[in-house]
């Protein structure tokens, strides 16, 4: 695989034709769902739940009321969209304005596939080590049990993440990678964080007293310098600006989306002991309804979040990962009469030293101001999106429950505003004439215009980079990869990259001599844990088929094949196909991880498929299935696989393996173990099975070969696993 120094490099023809100009088929916008605020119009999104706090969805256009700026106006449309409901629409739906994008393209789920788009944002900043373990359970839970097909999840750090990890993905294998890296955060600024010396800060001699030596004064910005206060404030802006960048990020993906922020507090505003808010600004309380942000600058960043949460149709639900710090409990003093009192020296009314005997409460375990703050800060900015605030509870998995059921339906809204724009904030009040319901909207909006992209039409270079880069998959192409690995000696790992094209999704046409013919580029990207471009491939690939062939082709598919070679790591592969007549995309995207063997833990490669003649043993007639892994029943499924690593004791390793062939989760055969007979090659053993296939019935299988090193160590892996998908024709 080559590296690529520009956008394409087009590398090969498999052959070469001046093709005709038939009727094509065109691509036709479909509508979005995409959030938008201009002049003729204001959408908004809400959820409105009944006493059970589960979901309504059968709300009419004239059930709701809506205020901008406490004027009522007059609601154009309604759609309500939910996950398992069609869309269902009433009123005038306005076109797409000039320059929005139709759809999208992305990693693993298609726009008409889309379910969810939940973006955790870990705040690592405030986040201690105890508690980062529960949020890595919480996620760990989420993705195993409740992500659904057609999710679309990113897990992203405020401080502490890379590139791919963080990235909107349906593979639950990259995101449970993203789970487990999830520690907390070492940060001049972080919660908890031990102060340092600044640079211009004199050394002090040893044993000397801190703070004695007067020449050493910090002018510098670092955390010691400065109070902790203003060490809060920084960590409060770190989170918010990560949280809105990503906001504004998701503003291309259809929906409603929601943002779940795990945070250990975040103090906007300070509290005093007896829980109300003290302006910092003048040293003033006020109550809370009326109180305004710790730091000046803060307040323009906050009335931005609700903006771009309103333009970009996200929702922020925030979670407390400290929990509840414990109830009032009481301790008891001697009893004294409730009369009696001490002046100075004096007993007056019985002696009593202390007038407040019995129970007390115990302030030490009541939440203090700092816990509260934190609360507090949590909960507004979930309220200012119409979101959820999980706070003062230890429920955590209850708490995340109910964030997701909100995601179930949402309703939008959309109005032409009675006022013109002022590039003021402008409140949002939205009620429902139906007893019983709750409505969880946006606070608001500043009026201006969204920018609209009017630049010239983008090439087909620009389009396939688009296409490649976005987090949904382009369906309009059938295409898929099958990505298989062997390790080199030099502990790099040979990738082997076959590409399946479903040609019923091309548009071929067929020439004057009854010849079938198309033209397609396809271009592969490879991106490493960081996000940065390892290398990639391009091909234009332009097919002259005869009518037999064309029939085969059909009944086969067209494939295609790459090589790289990659060190240990974690990487992604995306590629993309684009018929250059109709313009029409197909893309994938693979999630790869190649283990590091100089460790010496066990491992091992991929599966390879081989369809061989029944009941033959050698080599020859041995045909590899590659991208299309079709066997029919009158043929044998050969199947092998290079485990590396095992423990060896006398020149002899001991391992053993299982095989298992099931279908749609459901085992059809299971092996009894059975030893590894390949002799051993260094650090490595080939293990070699056959399957005879003629009472099998047609349809798609999965093969697993579960491997087992009884001698490894107690630290290493003792068992490994590989599974690739087949299918059976007659």
């Amino acid at each position: 695989m080559k590296k690529i120094s520009a956008l394409l490099i087009f590398l090969a023809l498999l052959s070469t034709i001046c093709p005709q100009t038939p009727q094509k088929p065109q691509e036709q916008p479909a509508p979005e769902d995409v959030i938008r605020i201009t002049t003729n119009l204001v959408q908004t999104d809400l959820v409105v739940t009944d006493k059970n706090d589960q979901v309504i969805k059968d709300l009419k256009l004239e059930d709701f009321e809506l205020l901008d700026n406490g004027k009522k106006q007059d609601i154009k449309f309604m759609e309500f969209v939910g996950v398992d409901t069609a869309t269902r629409v009433e009123g005038a739906v306005p076109a797409l304005p000039r320059g929005v994008q139709p759809d999208l393209p992305s990693s693993g789920v298609a726009t008409q596939d889309l379910k969810r788009v939940v973006a955790f944002v870990v705040d690592d900043l405030t986040i201690a080590s105890d508690d980062m373990s529960r949020v890595r359970d919480l996620l760990t839970g989420f993705v195993d049990n409740q992500m659904l097909d057609g999710d679309l999840v990113a897990i992203v750090r405020v401080v502490g993440g890379s590139g791919l990890l963080q990235q909107f993905s349906a593979d639950k294998q990259l995101l449970r990678r993203a789970i487990q890296n999830l520690t907390p955060k070492s940060h001049p600024f972080a919660a908890g964080a031990p102060g340092f010396t600044a640079a211009d800060v004199m050394p002090q001699p040893a044993g000397e007293t801190p703070g004695t030596n007067e020449a050493g004064v910090s002018s510098g910005l670092d955390a010691e310098a400065q109070t902790d206060d203003v060490n809060k404030g920084f960590r409060d802006l770190i989170g918010l600006s990560v949280t809105n960048s990503l906001i504004t990020s998701m503003k291309s993906i259809p929906g409603r989306k929601s943002v779940v922020l795990f945070s250990g507090g975040l103090p906007l505003y300070d509290v005093n002991d007896q829980g109300t808010v003290i302006d910092r600004s003048t040293g003033e309380t006020l109550p809370v309804d009326q109180i305004r942000p710790l730091y000046g600058d803060m307040g323009s960043l906050i009335r931005n979040i609700v903006d771009n949460a309103s333009r970009s149709g996200v929702v922020v639900h925030t979670m407390d990962v400290r929990g509840l710090e414990g109830a009032a409990k009481f301790k008891y003093e001697e009893a004294k009469s409730a009369l009696g009192m001490t002046v100075g020296s004096q007993s007056v009314g019985g002696g009593g030293e202390n007038p407040g005997f019995g129970r007390t409460p115990g302030a030490s375990i009541i939440p203090g101001p700092e816990t509260l703050a934190g609360a507090e800060g949590l909960r507004w900015l979930a309220n200012s999106t119409g979101g959820i605030a999980s706070i003062n509870t230890n429920n955590f998995r209850a708490g995340l429950d109910k964030i997701l059921t909100r995601s179930q339906g949402y309703y939008v809204l959309g109005y032409t505003p009675s006022e013109k724009f002022d590039a003021k904030f402008h409140k949002i009040s939205v009620k429902v004439r139906r007893d019983g319901t709750h409505v969880y909207a946006r606070t608001g909006y500043i009026a201006r215009e969204d920018q609209i992209d009017t630049a010239t039409p983008v090439t087909k270079e620009d389009k396939i980079l688009k296409a490649a880069m976005s987090p949904l998959t382009k369906t309009q192409l059938g295409v898929s990869t099958l990505v298989q690995h062997k390790f080199l000696p030099d502990g790099k790992a040979q990738i082997d990259i076959n590409l399946f094209i479903d040609p019923k999704t091309l548009h071929f046409t067929q020439s004057s001599d009854g010849k079938y013919q198309d033209s397609f580029d396809v271009a592969g990207f490879v991106f490493d844990h960081t996000g940065r471009l390892r290398g990639g491939f391009s091909n234009t690939v332009t097919p002259i088929l005869t009518p037999e062939q064309f029939k085969d082709a059909l009944a086969a598919g067209l494939t295609d094949a790459a090589h790289t070679e990659l060190p240990p790591g974690y990487f992604e592969l995306r590629v993309v196909v684009r018929e250059n007549e109709t313009g029409r995309i197909g893309t994938t995207s693979r999630y790869l991880e190649v283990p590091n063997i100089s460790r010496k833990q066990l491992t091992m490669s991929s599966l390879f498929l081989f369809s061989v003649p029944a009941n033959q043993t050698s080599n020859a007639g041995a045909v590899p299935l590659q991208a299309q892994r079709r066997v029919s029943r009158s043929q044998d499924l050969r199947y092998a696989a290079v485990i590396y690593n095992p423990k060896v004791s006398g020149g002899q390793q001991q391992l053993r393996t299982q095989t298992i062939v099931s279908q749609r989760g459901k085992v059809l055969l299971q092996e009894p173990e059975q030893p590894v007979s390949g002799p051993l090659s260094g650090i490595q053993v080939i293990k070699i099975g056959q399957l005879g296939l003629s009472r099998v019935p047609p349809g798609q299988y999965v093969l697993t070969v579960i491997t087992t090193d009884p001698a490894a160590d107690k630290k290493s892996p003792r068992t490994i696993s590989r599974s690739i998908d087949f299918t059976v024709v007659n």
